[in-house]
């Protein structure tokens, strides 16, 4: 039996917490340069990772929180979440498309990639699960949330987390890398915290040998990926703790904990769905007016709902969001709707405020949608930010 090191808990976590923010920072600031290629991505790394998972053990003890008759239930649903998981991903590619992996799979390349994958799980799974259960003492959610984002943040290169803009390509990998790792952190996180290592392993696990070790791997839209990536961790963490919430702390207070959980699951789901409706993955997006070239219909920081409606539904009179070959969009009235000699239509279009039609007519093709709703002045400290970058 692995006897426990006499180090306050405290203390053991700060020491965990420093020794997962230096393998990040040896992962990113150059040791597997340092070291040489070979050496350095896939003996150093790995044994970084082997040296936290193994230094956990020797930690002070911790108690899960689920009850030791529901392990194995918990270890199977698990399981099943990851398997589903990653169904739904292959029939995205058969819906989308499929590309071939960028993996080596000679057998020297997928014992090599077999042994950093497993080096990688078996450190985060264990620290993880240490530190969720000794700070879910007595703030489960704090600890579930806190604990859920530094491991999110593990996973995010540092270039890509200083690399971000406030621009499209920033909404894109927000959409379908950050979100998704942060839900399926948060479902293994919970995991860890109701069963310790094990369930939160076998769940990252089954997705990580799909994309580490699938010949071929589904190319997925950015939403697509985004949807899937986020929503089943969220459905699957939803499920785990209707089934088995946390019972933590004295007695009075199991029903306010479980509550804070309900609540911040909630507050997750709330929050996915409103960026998914910023960034158009619904029938309904929001819009942001930043000229007055609709005035007085619309006015600078005012927000408009657009609806994406085929091209066929829009009639004269109707305001439309339409793409410029500048690659930003433009809301303007249709003035005038014309028939080209190819029987196919153009929409004619102007400003209110302006005192000509717009110098192009619009195709079809570059119709986002139909202005249905304008919510005054809610947008304008975007305005204010959106100048101040610009000039």
């Amino acid at each position: 039996m692995v006897t426990a090191l006499d180090i306050q808990p405290k203390r053991a976590i700060w020491i965990t917490i420093a020794l997962l923010v230096g393998i990040y920072l040896a992962m990113n600031m150059g040791l597997a340069k340092a070291i040489g290629g070979f050496a350095g991505t896939y003996i150093a790394i790995p044994l970084l990772w082997i040296i936290i998972g193994v230094a956990v053990i020797f930690l002070p003890r911790y108690r899960t929180a689920a009850k030791l008759k529901d392990k194995s239930s918990i270890i199977q649903l698990a399981l099943m979440i990851g398997f589903f998981q990653m169904v739904l991903l292959i029939v995205g590619g058969l819906f989308a498309s499929f590309g071939k992996s960028p993996y080596s799979f000679t057998p020297t390349g997928i014992l090599t990639n077999l042994l950093f994958v497993a080096a990688m799980l078996f450190g985060m799974e264990f620290s993880r699960a240490w530190l969720v259960n000794h700070l879910g003492r007595k703030r489960v959610f704090l600890a579930l949330a806190s604990v859920a984002l530094l491991y999110t943040l593990l996973s995010v290169p540092l270039t890509q987390i200083t690399g971000l803009r406030l621009e499209v390509g920033s909404i894109d990998f927000i959409n379908s890398t950050f979100l998704p790792s942060l839900a399926e952190n948060l479902l293994a996180t919970f995991l860890a915290l109701l069963g310790g290592p094990i369930p939160a392993l076998l769940y990252r696990g089954i997705l990580q040998a799909f994309w580490w070790f699938s010949p071929v791997l589904p190319d997925l839209p950015c939403m697509f990926k985004g949807l899937i990536g986020t929503a089943l961790p969220i459905v699957g963490l939803v499920l785990m703790n209707s089934l088995y919430s946390p019972q933590t702390g004295p007695k009075k207070g199991k029903r306010a904990e479980s509550g804070s959980i309900t609540g911040w699951i909630v507050t997750t789901v709330a929050a996915v769905a409103i960026i998914w409706f910023a960034v158009g993955l619904f029938p309904f997006q929001p819009a942001l007016v930043g000229s007055g070239s609709m005035e007085p219909k619309m006015y600078p920081g005012d927000v408009v709902i657009i609806a994406k409606v085929p091209a066929d539904n829009i009639e004269t009179g109707d305001v439309i969001q339409f793409r410029v070959p500048e690659a930003v969009t433009v809301m303007h009235r249709v003035i005038e709707i014309q028939e080209t000699e190819e029987g196919s239509k153009v929409f004619i279009t102007k400003g209110d405020a302006n005192d000509e039609p717009d110098s192009e007519p619009v195709l079809p093709d570059n119709v986002v949608g139909k202005a249905v709703l304008t919510i005054p002045k809610i947008g304008w400290a975007s305005v204010v930010v959106k100048g101040f970058f610009t000039g």
